[in-house]
């Protein structure tokens, strides 16, 4: 992978890194954990078939969407699955680490314009996980300013305890202020994370979500002579 290329995914979020004198510092467990990925062949969804995708992997239902493109983001659905195609789905959002004060942590959590994901969500969607003293959370894109003014947020590198994944306001429709994010959305996130108990926890929930929308295939039978 060339230099140009590490940058860019630093840049988007998808690979922690941290700039020490002049010089970018990867987190040897992210890479690992990418390296662990199973990178699925293919152009990078656009923010709104991301979002679609993930709605439908969860089950839930996607409005204002072509019924045609529908039709396409199940059949990649079924054919590829969720696990591999998750690499393809980075452009659902754009990472930012921040620092909160540790007594802000929970109002961080529990404010409205907050849609929360990863660790932050794993215990709705019964995933074997415990959220500890961070904040992982999907945002409106255009309501960062105001969020993190009213939280007193700071910026941050990776070990920030506060990580905001920044929706393009045109596809902020597919969540809803206050609420969780989709299961699919959730594991994704965890399968994407440096530390491996996470990681193995969203690769499993992916796991799971292709199952089951393998066995919701219909099968193909022979005509009766």
């Amino acid at each position: 992978m060339s230099p140009g290329r590490v940058r860019a995914l630093v840049a988007r979020g998808q690979l922690p890194a941290s700039k020490l004198g002049g010089r970018w510092l990867v987190e040897r467990a992210a890479v690992e954990a990418r390296k662990r990925q199973e990178v699925s062949d293919g152009r990078p969804f656009a923010p709104h078939n991301a979002w679609a995708l993930l709605l439908l992997a969860s089950d839930e239902s996607v409005e204002g969407v072509d019924p045609s493109v529908r039709s396409r983001l199940r059949r990649a659905l079924r054919l590829e699955g969720l696990e591999k195609l998750g690499p393809r789905l980075f452009r659902r959002a754009e990472i930012r680490f921040l620092d909160a004060h540790p007594g802000e942590v929970a109002y961080v959590l529990e404010d409205s314009k907050l849609v929360r994901s990863g660790v932050s969500a794993a215990a709705e969607h019964g995933l074997d996980l415990v959220s500890g003293q961070e904040v992982d959370g999907y945002l409106r894109a255009g309501a960062l300013e105001g969020f993190t003014s009213s939280h007193a947020l700071s910026p941050a590198g990776p070990a920030g305890n506060v990580r905001l994944r920044l929706v393009p306001d045109e596809s902020w429709r597919f969540l809803a202020d206050g609420a969780v994010a989709p299961l699919a959305a959730v594991a994704v996130d965890l399968s994407e994370e440096p530390d491996p108990r996470s990681a193995r926890a969203g690769r499993k929930a992916l796991r799971d979500i292709d199952r089951d929308h393998r066995a919701k295939r219909p099968s193909r039978r022979r005509p009766q002579a």
